[in-house]
């Protein structure tokens, strides 16, 4: 078992940074709506090229599964992944993480992953060096762990952002980090700098409690 360099509170912003964006600019590329969500406290994404991954963020632990359709192997078993964790981590990561990487595998359904990680909101673990993990996840976190003015350019280039919109998932981002678990409101200003579809940004801003301003 190795302990991982990812800090887990950057891993979390990282992971709210990358679905603002995605929320923001979403309404422009409906089709790309299942790239980042979020179901409670499971962050899920998918990189469209085969490779997905979730993300369990309780109160006390961290879990992360993924699955590279390329190499992972459907008759392994993906607890082993989870060899010597808290029971309390394996229980978890079966009700929660493991529940989006299932497959029908000679007509049963059981989770298959190929890299996995645990931990809590001080320290990760994996039985998988750092680079094996990165690798046998696609790079699919890159991004994600990127210092956020690294990662803010990174996303407005992949989804051709303009200065409203970037200057949008900072201030979200900031305000959603301040405000916990409590919901954020999208101010009119918010709302205009929206593109496209603007039901489906307000789709998936809503599952990180960024909802319209009540009236």
């Amino acid at each position: 078992m190795r302990v991982l360099s990812i800090n887990p509170h950057k891993l979390y912003e990282g992971c709210l940074q990358a679905s603002i964006a995605h929320g923001v600019a979403v309404g422009m590329y409906p089709e790309l709506s299942y790239e980042h969500s979020w179901d409670g406290i499971n962050y899920s994404v998918n990189n469209s090229e085969g490779c997905r991954g979730t993300i369990t963020f309780d109160s006390q632990y961290i879990i992360a599964v993924f699955r590279d359709d390329s190499i992972a192997d459907c008759d392994a078993n993906a607890l082993d992944f989870f060899k010597d964790a808290p029971q309390e981590v394996i229980q978890l990561a079966q009700s929660e993480a493991l529940q989006y990487v299932l497959l029908d595998v000679n007509d049963q359904t059981k989770p298959v992953i190929s890299a996995a990680f645990w931990g809590t909101w001080e320290r990760l673990y994996s039985h998988q060096s750092e680079s094996e993990l990165m690798q046998n996840s696609r790079y699919i976190l890159r991004e994600h762990l990127l210092p956020r003015e690294e990662a803010a350019q990174k996303w407005s280039e992949y989804y051709k952002l303009g200065k409203k919109q970037n200057k949008l998932i900072d201030s979200l981002l900031q305000r959603k980090m301040d405000a916990g678990t409590a919901s954020v409101e999208l101010t009119r200003k918010d709302m205009r700098a929206l593109r496209g579809d603007v039901e489906e940004c307000l789709t998936s801003l809503r599952e990180i409690n960024i909802i319209p301003l009540k009236r």
